[in-house]
């Protein structure tokens, strides 16, 4: 076997294995929201009922889906023969203390879109405490159960031989903005933003993809109640979110947060130290 061409053999086994995940996973979204569907029809439901119990439980079957084609895949490495780590092992290895720089920027993003927003206060969504919760929790499992894949892929897969990171990582992004759009209508135009969030945790994720303790608090601090609690969330958009923002805030604007977040985690320790040696 000719060495060079081993990362690249690599890199498309990795990427046959998440693209099998999402197939099954995009799958299982349209066979259950079938399922439903095709209960409420055989009750006489208008389709205006039926688009609102989609609407209203797209998480519910989204989630599900997740969790099942994650278990599935999880069965086939054992029965392939493959020694797993439990999710209890994978925890305790990989689930530290979350770098401080993780939090700052988590933080700064979410205070940027509240302030440059203008957020208000959306009185008559005080009742619906359940979908937001759902939401926050949501979006928490949704993205998290894609990086126990993407570090299941990485332990058991590149113990050897690494594929290129920077490859790696565009292709699930790839893959994922495929199997997201088709299981998810974009009917709020945030599709970039979800790419956004995914990037952003993807590079968190660090050099092999592991370091979960910064995916969960970019999760908790940023992604979670940007969507439950100000409106971006990609499955309801700020339809039961407390606050809602006047002003619709553009790509460009993202883009200009995230490169001004993603500056400071990169090079935060290089300037620190470039100015201590001009002061000394």
């Amino acid at each position: 076997m000719d060495i060079q061409e081993t990362p690249k053999r690599q890199l498309l086994k990795n990427l046959k294995y998440y693209a099998v995940f999402q197939l099954v996973f995009v799958s299982l979204v349209v066979v259950l929201s079938s399922i439903g569907a095709f209960f409420h029809f055989l009750l006489d439901h208008e389709i205006s009922i039926v688009e609102s119990w989609l609407h209203n439980n797209q998480w519910e079957i989204l989630i599900v889906s997740k969790l099942v084609s994650l278990f599935l895949l999880n069965r086939w490495f054992e029965v392939r023969l493959y020694e797993l780590k439990s999710f209890r092992q994978l925890v305790k290895e990989l689930v530290t203390w979350p770098d401080p720089k993780a939090i700052v920027i988590s933080v700064f993003m979410l205070m940027s879109y509240i302030t440059m927003g203008s957020t208000h206060f959306v009185t008559q969504n005080i009742g619906y405490w359940y979908f937001q919760i759902a939401s926050f929790l949501s979006l928490c499992i949704f993205f998290g159960v894609e990086f126990i894949v993407i570090a299941y892929l990485e332990d058991i897969l590149n113990q050897k031989v690494h594929p290129n990171r920077l490859h790696l990582g565009f292709c699930y992004t790839l893959i994922f903005a495929i199997a997201f759009r088709m299981s998810v209508p974009d009917y709020y135009g945030l599709m970039p933003y979800v790419i956004l969030c995914y990037t952003s945790l993807m590079y968190l994720s660090g050099k092999s993809f592991k370091s979960w303790s910064n995916v969960v608090c970019f999760l908790i601090l940023f992604v979670a109640p940007m969507g439950s609690i100000f409106g971006l969330d990609p499955v309801w958009g700020d339809d039961f979110s407390p606050f809602r923002a006047d002003k619709k805030l553009n790509l460009a604007f993202l883009a200009v947060i995230w490169m001004i977040s993603f500056s400071y985690y990169r090079y935060r320790d290089q300037l620190i130290n470039s100015a201590r040696k001009l002061l000394r």
